[in-house]
């Protein structure tokens, strides 16, 4: 049985704001090790000898870039299945539900593997082991979402409460939690049931149809409506914007995880995992600094990334992160990492989008 890998590339992640922006979000900036967290997912899905049974990528993606999304997959040496464009923003039920209506069109029988391309895995041989895992808990009709093993009692996080045991590794889904507060999230931490929602599913194309169908058929029929009318270039498809524009705004978790039975969790994974969704986040990833980096004097517990063209350096300060790129500058306590939108909000008043 054939798995397909589809990747989402459509978020702006301003979160990691100014080298995050609306033009180049997160996952096509080479924020670690020279090479983009796009470039990164594609590769970790490619083909090898390892036993999967993996096609060509299909990347689903906002309209605004496909010249990154083309540039960067020639860049990795990787020729996709498909590039679907994305004509405005919605949310991963529509997502999925395109997904699903595409690959069931090709192969009614595949395994579709959905997967944000803005996340990073140290230790990718070890998230492939956990797709192998997966695939015969899948092909026995389950949606199988992946369990990050937790390290630390995160807030920013939801969580999967593992029940009884079906397979390696693998468990059927007691509950979903969302983002909890910290008292909350150590009692997860204590129970041992608990692993960090990743966002990243296997399932039966045909088993995600029936589970729209049955909890969200509104968005299924849309995305099919809208994939009908769609126009193809090649292997690029431009989504119809009227239909398209149309589907529910809602999450896949809302529209389907938290309402099916067919649930499981393959984990936890210990797999060097992070969604680089902050910049502590992005700083907790303890990469090499280079020669030519900021200066530090007496900083203590600092996050500084600077672009090629400017030097930093901070002297005698604590738990600050400092960003500079491309003429911008963000300088703000590690503890206010989630209220950078306040910085977007603020330069949208001052029609400031040349900075976003």
């Amino acid at each position: 049985m054939t798995i397909y890998p589809v990747i989402m590339c459509g978020g702006s992640g301003t979160r990691l704001w100014p080298v995050s922006t609306s033009r180049t979000p997160k996952q096509f900036v080479d924020l670690l090790s020279g090479e983009s967290l796009f470039r990164q997912t594609v590769r970790r899905v490619a083909k090898a000898d390892d036993g999967l049974s993996l096609a060509e990528p299909v990347i689903i993606s906002n309209a605004n870039y496909v010249d990154l999304v083309q540039s960067q997959l020639a860049d990795a040496g990787i020729s996709p299945l498909a590039i679907l464009l994305e004509p405005c923003a919605r949310n991963t039920a529509a997502v999925a539900a395109i997904a699903t209506e595409y690959i069931s069109r090709i192969d009614p029988d595949g395994l579709i593997l959905l997967l944000p391309a803005d996340h990073f895995i140290g230790m990718p041989s070890a998230f492939r082991k956990s797709v192998a895992d997966a695939v015969e808990i899948a092909q026995n009709g389950r949606i199988v979402t992946f369990g990050i093993s937790p390290s630390g009692p995160e807030t920013g996080f939801g969580y999967i409460k593992a029940g009884e045991a079906i397979g390696t590794s693998a468990y059927a889904v007691d509950a979903f939690r969302e983002k909890p507060d910290q008292a909350t999230a150590m009692t997860y931490l204590a129970d041992g049931n608990y692993s960090w929602n990743a966002g990243i599913f296997l399932f039966p194309a045909s088993l995600m149809q029936t589970e729209l169908k049955a909890h969200a058929p509104d968005v299924l029929a849309g995305a099919a409506e809208a994939l009908d009318a769609t126009l193809a270039t090649d292997s690029v498809l431009h989504i119809d914007e009227p239909l398209f524009s149309k589907i529910r705004d809602i999450s896949i978790d809302y529209a389907v995880m938290e309402h099916t039975q067919k649930a499981a969790v393959v984990g936890p994974i210990s797999c060097a995992w992070s969604d680089v969704g902050t910049w502590p986040a992005f700083g907790e990833l303890h990469l090499e600094p280079k020669e030519s980096g900021p200066v530090l004097i007496d900083a203590k517990n600092c996050i500084v990334h600077t672009d090629d063209d400017t030097l930093v350096a901070a002297l005698g300060v604590e738990d600050l992160v400092i960003a500079a790129h491309d003429g911008a500058v963000l300088v703000m306590p590690k503890s206010r990492a989630q209220d950078v939108k306040l910085v977007i909000e603020a330069l949208k008043k001052r029609g400031r989008t040349d900075l976003l």
